[in-house]
């Protein structure tokens, strides 16, 4: 049966079917000639039919012996790609991962995280999910994805969650270069208040006097950096997430908060991390420690 075949007997078959002749085939496989006329004896028999004709002068592939011959050489390719593969994967170096993010930390850290993957892991097929957290959640918990990061947790029961802390970003209150908060006698007036999301540390005391009724929540990174740019709003946010706006001078920090948020990341106890997952875990992390330093 076909399925019984050992990769060993079929690579004895290839290389006696590339060089047809049993002491030269031997010798490239390091084995001797009696074992190897054995091996291809015994697959014969296996199969039910001859695949080489022997004479004096040497050996010659039968008709299904040539056939037989270039199916086992296709065999062993995909064999020798599955061993490759499958040392790749238990490396972490190659594979499919689908994970999530919210939006503030994927602002600030996928960027760096997937460059330095598609760089020293180009095999590893990445896709990335930015949701708020409590969809987030939800998608964990189906399997859809395999983990997310969040500075904010999830409202829901945290037991079957294992939780690990990748590190801290700073608070901010981001405004627009030029906003009236930053004159020197500040306007007596109120402004409306951005966030990423509804959960979350409060904006400070210093400020609320100044903020003009809810927060607007606005998932959308890139939005949310275009609003503040161009209009009075308040942007309580992470500086981390907005390094390159606040380097060429288009938002400008007003307010540092006392508070620190975490970065975390949430999975399944239920569910065995996989070697990618580790190698992104890390990825992730020296992104964070590199943004913080």
């Amino acid at each position: 049966m076909i399925y019984m075949l050992e990769l060993r007997s079929l690579r004895h078959l290839v290389v006696l079917a590339r060089r047809l002749n049993f002491v030269r085939a031997a010798d490239e496989l390091g084995i001797t000639q009696p074992t190897l006329s054995r091996s291809i004896q015994a697959l014969e028999r296996q199969l039910g039919t001859r695949l080489f004709d022997r004479d004096r002068g040497g050996v010659t592939l039968t008709p299904q012996g040539r056939l037989i011959a270039e199916r086992a050489g296709f065999l062993l390719v995909d064999a020798e790609d599955l061993e490759r593969q499958s040392r790749l994967y238990s490396q972490g170096d190659a594979g499919f991962i689908r994970f999530g993010m919210a939006p503030m930390p994927a602002h600030a850290l996928l960027r760096t995280v997937l460059s330095q993957l598609l760089t020293n892991s180009p095999g590893v097929t990445n896709e990335v999910v930015v949701r708020d957290v409590e969809e987030l959640w939800g998608m964990l918990v189906v399997g859809e994805i395999e983990f997310f990061v969040s500075p904010n947790p999830p409202l829901q029961d945290l037991s079957q969650a294992r939780v690990e802390s990748l590190g801290e970003f700073p608070l901010s209150l981001i405004v627009r270069s030029g906003h009236p908060l930053l004159k020197d006698t500040p306007e007596e007036r109120q402004f409306p208040l951005l966030r990423s999301s509804w959960t979350g540390i409060p904006v400070p005391d210093r400020i609320k006097p100044r903020i003009l009724g809810e927060p607007n929540i606005i998932e959308d990174f890139a939005t949310l950096a275009g609003l503040t740019s161009s209009t009075d709003a308040i942007w309580f946010s992470s500086a981390f997430a907005v390094r390159q706006e606040l380097a060429n001078g288009v938002l400008v920090e007003l307010l540092r908060a006392e508070q620190k948020i975490e970065m975390t990341l949430y999975a399944l106890k239920r569910r065995s991390r996989t070697p990618l997952a580790e190698t992104v875990t890390a990825a992730l992390r020296e992104a964070v420690g590199r943004v913080g330093s």
